[in-house]
């Protein structure tokens, strides 16, 4: 009966300190999630305006028509329609030190400002086919911005000790410009305890939507009273040590491999100190096998690998207080890193930068395009995987004034389809061409528009059959298949699936917007095939005949499609609009602007 009881306590014990179950590594999450500002009506907000401010469901506009844009009723959406005077909308959220992100979608020739705490100031405007941000979308289309901010540091008398500033500013994940004159809006002499989000409209209309947030406070995780034993040998097995004696033991300040030696094992341990109840996502980089405990219980491994490029995630709930904690470590190739991120505390590192082992540097490499096409052959990151199979074309500007706002692609030479697509410079290849070239990895150098990755030509039973992830052949290549180089220098995709063959040609649309597909089909009759135009969570039509894709994500425009009427469908709780081919011969051409 002792013996239970204690045990009971035990286990009562571990599940105050562990809300989640344990999760050696999860897939697919490397930050925990934001905070929403809710935009199911306006109560978010100080000061609203109905007349200017509203909530709605749904938007669009008209990309070539100055201020054009329609709302359709419902929540989700904050849209500013202007009225004589701009009007500003404070959030009642408190900014400090912060993680800021949120779309926004513009109609043509608007702008507005995100400012915090009364004075700092963001000025977004219709950059689109502009250098200043060649990043920047067509009016109409959802667009991210991101931003990094950090909060004025004040003394006891309220005197500012260190100045607010901007850390990071991204729009599509690009580096933006900002262009905001801080004091005409916003005069920063003059300084007030407001410390809200805030939008300012001006005299056009645009949209908001997905406000999300990560507000930071001082507290971290804290180390103390550490000590370490270092072994003989390398060991696959943490439990291994039990029945070994250490060569060298000590106490050490520091979490670090140095504290080890190279082909050794290290164990730290420890009290670690969790400053408050909730969730904490575990970062974990080694060269070598790294086991984290808390309390005896296992936070974090690396499985064992010595690639010390690898990150390892595993999040937990856990609770506020004071417990053992212990770090084992195979050093293999002097790399150990432990870094947590946890509620309201931004990334921060339990190890000493000095463990961190520093991958080669290499320096970025441009592939310039200046007055012809150009095309590389490599690998490509395609929603954070690898397609080994890319070839990216780099077209120069065909409108004068915009020679360095070329377009450029990258297609998929085994499923062949458009891969991805973006404006202004080509891509870095300093991952190919410099040392061994072992990642021949293509960087573009833009903001990336991706696409489904999946094939465009397939061979349906019905309109209604899902979509083949490839080629549908035994080794899932097409046949006759490859391209050619036409006299401007583009190439000619061709290839061929059931006696359907189809050439798929690229090149700028007019006024170098976007690019202009052209596909060509040729079928024995009675052959039925299908075209996979585009794919996305949602397809709109738009007033003007075309697409908005994706929820708007970028346009197909000036679709021709002979007497064939294209379908749109659901696959997979995706949006997919095909077209059935089942001529002797067909062309297919449309715009894609983004």
């Amino acid at each position: 009966m002792m013996l239970f009881q204690q045990l009971s306590k035990k286990l009562v014990a571990a599940a105050l300190i562990f809300y989640a179950p344990i999760a050696l590594a999860q897939p697919g999450l490397e930050s925990l999630p934001f905070d929403t500002l809710g935009l199911e009506n306006l109560d978010q907000f100080s000061n609203a305006n109905p007349k200017n401010w509203h909530i709605t469901r749904n938007v669009s506009a008209d990309r070539k028509q100055i201020g054009n844009l329609t709302e359709i009723k419902g929540n989700g959406i904050l849209v500013y329609q202007p009225t004589q005077e701009s009007q500003q909308l404070a959030s009642k959220l408190e900014v400090g030190n912060a993680d800021i992100e949120l779309d926004f979608l513009l109609s043509k020739g608007a702008s507005f400002y995100v400012t915090l705490h009364d004075r700092y100031a963001i000025k977004i405007t219709d950059d689109w086919m502009k250098q200043v941000n060649p990043g920047a979308k067509a009016p109409g289309l959802w667009q991210h911005l991101t931003i990094h901010f950090k909060a004025p540091v004040l003394d006891k008398n309220g005197k500012e000790m260190q100045s607010a500033r901007f850390e990071k500013i991204l729009l599509n994940g690009q580096k933006f410009v900002n262009n905001a004159d801080q004091e005409a809006v916003m005069a920063p002499q003059k300084k007030t305890a407001n410390k809200s989000l805030a939008f300012i409209g001006k005299d056009l209309p645009f949209a908001i939507r997905n406000i999300r947030h990560k507000i930071y406070q001082a507290d971290l995780i804290r180390i103390s009273t550490t000590n370490f034993k270092v072994y003989q040998g390398l060991h696959k097995n943490p439990d291994t040590l039990a029945t070994l004696q250490p060569k060298r033991t000590g106490a050490t300040d520091t979490l670090s491999h140095w504290v080890g030696d190279r082909k050794s094992q290290l164990v730290m341990d420890g009290t670690i100190e969790i400053p408050r109840d909730g969730d904490y996502l575990f970062k974990m980089i080694a060269g070598g096998g790294a086991w984290f405990f808390i309390d005896e219980k296992r936070v974090i491994d690396n499985r064992g690998t010595r690639d010390f490029e690898r990150a390892f995630y595993a999040k937990h709930t856990l609770r506020k207080g004071k417990y053992p904690f212990k770090i084992v470590y195979s050093n293999s190739d002097e790399c150990l890193v432990l870094h947590y991120e946890g509620p309201q505390i931004p990334w921060q590192s339990l190890t000493t930068p000095a463990s961190v082992r520093v991958s080669e540097h290499f320096e970025p490499l441009e592939y310039e395009v200046k007055n012809k096409p150009a095309m590389q052959r490599g690998f490509m990151m395609h929603r954070n995987k690898i397609n080994p199979y890319t070839a990216s074309v780099g077209i120069p500007s065909l409108t004068s004034g915009r020679e360095k706002n070329g377009n450029n692609y990258a297609y998929d030479m085994k499923r062949y389809n458009v891969l991805a697509a973006w404006h202004g410079r080509f891509i870095d290849v300093s991952n190919m061409w410099t040392e061994r070239g072992e990642k021949q990895l293509e960087i573009p150098l833009g903001a990336k528009l991706e696409f489904s990755q999946k094939p465009l030509l397939a061979s349906l039973p019905s309109p209604e059959a899902p979509w083949p992830d490839s080629a549908q052949t035994a080794d899932g290549v097409f046949s006759a298949r490859g391209y050619r180089l036409i006299s401007n220098g583009l190439p000619v995709y061709f290839y061929t699936l059931n006696e359907t063959r189809i050439e798929d040609h690229l090149h700028p649309a007019p006024d170098n917007e976007g690019l202009t597909r052209e596909i060509k089909t040729a079928s024995k009759p009675g052959k039925v095939a299908y075209l996979l135009l585009a794919e996305g969570r949602v397809i709109e039509q738009t007033t003007q005949g075309g697409y908005a894709v994706d929820d708007k994500n970028y346009y197909i425009e000036n679709l021709q499609t002979g007497s064939i009427k294209p379908i749109l469908r659901r696959d997979n709780g995706r949006q997919q609009l095909i077209l059935p081919i089942q001529n002797e011969t067909l062309t297919v051409k449309y715009d894609m602007i983004w």
